[in-house]
């Protein structure tokens, strides 16, 4: 089994590929921000006390994300293998994940800078049904508001505004960073360019996949 460990600044594209990814290579797609938005859309317990928390762009704590997380990988449907998409985010996230036990991890760093990752963050759409994400620069909807995959509606992520962006850059450059370093002592990272289409992007992890 695979495990392939996404992640990247904010606004690198880490969901979009992941998507292309889990398509191409089946793989399936374990998002920690769908499993946190699902908490708070169901008001549960554990959305009620992050719900704030994800309102200021601020993580989440590590015991809460790190139960979510093996409670999805351990309901029996990864057997090929998975992509980690926006997880881990600390160090200590990192090394909860590597006690899950799996064949081969390989853990690829999308690299944007700052002013990048603000322009793309700024025109992102999100599908309220299905949660495909579209771009105005890169990937805009076929029709205004409605999504290409399903029909849904397409609306602006609350943390999507310029005062949260910047906190939750700052919040990756202190905490996320060192996850970098661990997974380069692991001898299993690889960078990516994420700049460009979303189809070159693609084409750059392609080719540290095969």
């Amino acid at each position: 089994m695979l495990r392939l460990v996404l992640f990247g600044a904010p606004g690198a594209g880490k969901g979009t590929q992941a998507d292309l990814i889990e398509e191409k290579f089946g793989y399936l797609k374990i998002s920690a921000g769908d499993l946190i938005r699902a908490e708070v859309a169901s008001r549960s317990e554990i959305g009620r006390r992050v719900e704030d928390i994800v309102a200021r762009g601020d993580l989440v704590p590590d015991e809460i994300i790190v139960t979510l997380i093996r409670d999805r990988v351990g309901r029996g449907d990864v057997e090929k293998g998975y992509i980690m998409d926006g997880f881990p985010r600390t160090l200590n996230q990192a090394e909860e994940l590597s006690k899950i036990p799996v064949d081969r991890e390989i853990a690829i760093l999308l690299n944007v800078d700052g002013d990048e990752v603000s322009r793309r963050l700024l025109s992102r759409w999100t599908c309220r049904a299905c949660g495909a994400i579209f771009n105005e620069d890169n990937r805009p909807p076929r029709q205004t508001g409605i999504c290409d995959e399903c029909g849904g509606e397409l609306y602006r992520r609350s943390d999507d505004n310029i005062e949260t962006i910047r906190n939750r850059i700052q919040v990756y450059d202190r905490e996320t960073r060192p996850v970098t370093d661990y997974y380069q002592r692991k001898g299993v990272l690889t960078e990516v360019d994420s700049s460009g289409s979303i189809e070159d992007v693609f084409a750059r992890i392609e080719k540290r996949l095969s």
